[in-house]
């Protein structure tokens, strides 16, 4: 509205433009994430998948492409709980232990908050099925729809101003 009211219809439009292709593409990245997600949710945890069994917090931060202190961090939140060498108290990652940090890891960079992980984890770990992530996902994307539709509530509000007519009954459909 700032640049509507300095008379920079162009800037306004092109910041309504790039909150649209933003909500685009988190979209397709949600997409992504939960056909990802379930890949890995249903494979079972398999050692010939990675370098060696029972890694240490480097070599799979490495193998994820993330830092050890993210490691620790999940490790804290409860949502890892790998092993300790008994002789120096290093963490030691299994094979259903680097599946969950992958899982983790994709969850995170979707912005799922660390609390909202936790469910989905522990539905796999019960059971095996992928429900929560399915739940969870589905979630998201409730929250996708609803923001799109506010946004197209903005941008027919923003099109009454910008044109100086009434506005419109704000029922879907009913854009003159």
């Amino acid at each position: 509205m700032r640049a509507v009211h300095a008379g920079d219809l162009p800037l306004a439009l092109t910041l309504v433009d790039a909150g649209h292709a933003a909500l685009h593409e988190q979209r397709l990245s949600l997409r992504a994430a939960g056909e990802a997600l379930e890949a890995v949710a249903e494979q079972t945890p398999d050692t010939s998948a990675l370098p060696r069994s029972g890694m240490r917090i480097g070599e799979v931060a490495a193998y994820l492409g993330v830092r050890t202190s993210a490691l620790r961090v999940w490790e804290s939140a409860g949502l890892l709980t790998p092993e300790r060498d008994p002789g120096t108290k290093y963490r030691r990652f299994g094979p259903a232990d680097v599946r969950d940090a992958r899982m983790i890891n994709m969850l995170r960079q979707g912005h799922y908050p660390l609390p909202q992980i936790r469910p989905i984890l522990d539905g796999l770990r019960r059971t095996g099925s992928s429900d929560a992530l399915r739940a969870a996902i589905a979630r998201r994307q409730a929250a996708l729809t609803q923001r799109a539709t506010a946004m197209l509530e903005g941008s027919s509000r923003l099109h009454d101003y910008v044109t100086d007519q009434e506005p419109t009954s704000g029922v879907a459909g009913s854009i003159p």
